[in-house]
């Protein structure tokens, strides 16, 4: 099996996450050397796990101009994705960019354009697109099974984004500008995915109706004499990711008056091909998980998902005399994201050995990342915003 050496850009807890499974213990086609930050602080969990056995660089050129390394994976922060991105592509290697690609339309249009001209594989990090559920939702769909889908709509409910997002100041609108790139920008690009089409118009509606408040942004949890009642106590700065990891975070109230992100928002999407679409992000629902309908000329297709893998396709079909229903319960490959994120590693390895570039992947980075960005824009002026062709 070829290998293919792989470094990590990045390497806070996402990039360990990575670095762990791009490694030839985990996937005999990859071999990790190298791991880059700008702070060698953050060698030391590196240094814990993979020894002397890859090399540390906090010079990203340095790491790029090794002629070995044939593949790089951005773990970056979300603000910072872009300078390694581009210079990685400009080098020639195979990139994984994690999500969201970045948080500007001009900054995408730079990203892509420049992936355009690399002779590497460029992907960016939507493993959703690779669970068995979404894939199964878009070999239905493509195989006309509702015919034209024309009708939209998601819920993305997120019953985590408590703990996620709203104990840190640090990372509030300063930081992630809008929750519809950092957290919605999948089911976005999957909602792009479904309807076959760009959108080209959005209006949205949003705010912070439940987290944030008038809490001092001085208190945290460890003292908080509401602890035990408190839904979103975080026990000693600790708390378990959706995909397994224990990560340390700041234990800020979620009721701070600090709290300035959106918990909420609400699009009507317009698509180039006629269709329409409503999204719908709640960031204090009850559950964790993602729906799906998309309606057709022949019948509506429903798609459920949650990161257990309890995963639902239903087809209805319209205009028969008979109500007529079919189910797919597509199979849970295990691991994490729904076996996302092992299925994604599994494409990258496919696409740099058979240089198969992924160029419908360059459509749906830009636009579910101006999508996002156009929603949120939409959503502080109160109108429309039409989002800027990709040419």
């Amino acid at each position: 099996m070829k290998k293919i050496n792989v470094a990590i850009i990045g390497m806070g807890k996402r990039g360990y996450y990575f670095a762990t499974m791009y490694q030839a213990g985990a996937h005999p086609g990859f071999a990790l050397k190298a791991a880059c930050d700008l702070n060698p602080d953050r060698f030391q969990p590196f240094r814990e796990t993979f020894g002397d056995t890859i090399a540390y660089y906090t010079d990203l050129d340095e790491l790029l101009t090794r002629s070995d390394i044939d593949a790089v994976i951005v773990t970056t922060n979300d603000p910072d994705h872009v300078e390694p991105t581009v210079a990685a592509l400009k080098a020639g290697k195979h990139v994984l960019c994690e999500k969201p690609l970045c948080q500007t339309v001009e900054d995408a249009k730079t990203i892509l354009n420049t992936a355009r001209a690399s002779k590497g594989i460029f992907m960016i990090g939507f493993e959703l697109r690779e669970a068995t559920v979404f894939k199964t939702m878009k070999r239905l769909l493509d195989a006309g099974k509702i015919g034209k889908p024309m009708i939209g709509h998601v819920f993305d409910n997120c019953s985590v984004g408590g703990n996620y997002f709203y104990h840190n100041p640090d990372k509030q609108t300063a930081f992630y500008k809008t929750l519809l790139l950092q957290k919605a920008t999948h089911s976005l690009d999957l909602l792009n995915w479904f309807m076959d089409s760009n959108p080209v118009k959005v209006y949205a509606i949003g705010g912070r109706d439940y987290f944030g408040g008038n809490e001092d942004p001085e208190l945290r949890c460890e003292n908080c004499d509401k602890a035990e009642t408190c839904p979103y106590h975080i026990n000693r700065q600790k708390m378990q990711t959706d995909y397994g990891v224990i990560r340390t975070v700041k234990d800020h109230c979620v009721w701070s008056s600090d709290m300035d992100l959106n918990d909420n928002s609400e699009l009507c999407i317009s698509y180039a091909n006629g269709g329409k679409a409503t999204f719908h992000e709640c960031h204090f629902s009850p559950e964790y998980s993602r729906e799906f309908w998309i309606v057709g000329d022949k019948g509506k297709l429903y798609g459920y998902y949650d990161n257990p893998g309890r995963f639902l396709v239903r087809i209805e079909y319209s205009h028969s005399k008979e109500r007529f229903t079919e189910e797919y319960k597509p199979p849970y490959s295990g691991g994490a994201h729904g076996g996302g994120d092992e299925n994604m590693r599994e494409e990258f390895y496919r696409r740099i050995i058979e240089n198969d570039p992924q160029l419908d992947s360059l459509d749906s980075a830009y636009y579910s990342t101006a999508l996002a960005v156009c929603a949120e824009e939409s959503i502080i002026s109160g109108l429309p915003v039409e989002i800027p062709n990709f040419e």
